[in-house]
């Protein structure tokens, strides 16, 4: 790991800053590729020269489900992804040019035309020796949560994007402005000397980019989501669902959710049905989710899964394992894995 991008004139506004970025600097195709594949998935990663040097620099942090990756391969290479299969991508040229094929319709992208890769299309990408990126990539569970949530029902299928996005346009120009804004707040907490991002923070971040995606570029449920207006909870559910977010840590059941709710066990039941999709119980059990991968997401050394799981309720660790990998499409221990070989541990 090196140092810092050099900012030049006319480049993205803030480049990550080095007090809280994970940094990676590397010469060596196999290295890079090892640790782009730890990042996002695995793919083949090939010289266009084979007698040309990669120079590569990344710098990348997390906002949650939400990731921000500034990054450049230092020589024209070509890169086959495949699937995503468990991330949406939003890739914004800074300098040079990119060629995109996604799912065979292929696009060429430099500055004021990014792209947007979803999870199920094949992806194949060149980029030039001095193409700079900056790269989000938006965890594909939370991203359908958050528009499940919006719509008032489950998705059938991933959502399917535009695959290209000028941002030259107002709605393109917005989508970028909201990613410079969650960088600015990521450096001036680093400067301030604050460090990581505090959590009410992150989550505000990870929110706003998701909705910023939702609602800026087109994609094939554009117009159910115009149409949807979020209805007001009844008041017990949103009650208990406070209760759930300020307590998850301790030993609820659904006779104190009554209580808190101030209606019967069944018309809670019922009340949550119709609201949200999911009982109280299932809420809990996602809330907790959540906290046990951001506490893997902030890791140290010494962190241990199952003293984690165990510390948020999950006292059977096989069916926590299996609730995990549905939720996140990767277990606890990839999500500890990836987090630690780049190099936040």
């Amino acid at each position: 790991m090196l140092e810092a991008f050099p900012v030049r004139a006319g480049q993205f506004p803030g480049t990550l800053p080095g007090e809280v970025a994970n940094r990676f600097h590397s010469r060596d195709c196999d290295e890079v590729r090892r640790y782009v594949g730890r990042m996002f998935c695995d793919h083949t990663l090939d010289l266009v020269n084979p007698r040309s040097a990669l120079d590569t620099r990344i710098a990348e942090v997390r906002c949650a489900n939400v990731s921000l990756t500034e990054m450049a391969y230092g020589a024209d290479v070509m890169i086959d992804a495949g699937q995503l299969e468990h991330f949406y991508l939003v890739q914004i040229p800074l300098t040079g040019r990119a060629g995109i094929t996604l799912g065979g319709h292929h696009a060429t992208c430099g500055p004021g035309m990014a792209s947007v890769q979803h999870p199920l299309a094949p992806l194949q990408m060149y980029w030039s020796g001095d193409c700079r990126k900056m790269v989000v990539r938006y965890d594909r569970a939370g991203l359908e949560r958050f528009a499940e949530a919006y719509l008032g029902h489950p998705l059938r299928s991933c959502l399917h994007f535009a695959p290209c996005l000028d941002t030259q346009t107002l709605t393109g120009a917005m989508l970028v402005d909201q990613v410079k804004a969650a960088i600015a707040m990521v450096r001036r907490c680093a400067e301030g000397g604050a460090g990581a991002l505090p959590v009410l923070l992150e989550g505000h971040l990870e929110n706003a980019l998701m909705a910023a995606l939702m609602f800026f570029q087109p994609h094939d449920l554009s117009e159910d989501m115009a149409r949807a207006v979020p209805s007001n909870d009844p008041a017990p559910v949103r009650r208990v669902r406070d209760y759930l977010n300020a307590h998850a840590h301790e030993v609820i059941d659904m006779a104190t959710l009554g209580a808190v709710a101030g209606v019967p066990v069944r018309t809670l039941h019922h009340q949550f049905r119709r609201a949200l999709g999911i009982s109280p119980m299932q809420m809990l059990r996602e809330i907790r989710l959540e906290r046990v991968r951001r506490e893997l997401l902030q890791s140290t050394p010494v962190t241990n899964v199952t003293q984690i799981a165990m510390n948020w309720g999950f006292d059977h660790l096989g069916r926590f394992a299996a609730a995990y990998r549905e939720r996140f499409g990767e277990s606890p221990r990839q999500t500890l894995q990836r987090h630690r070989y780049t190099g936040v541990s």
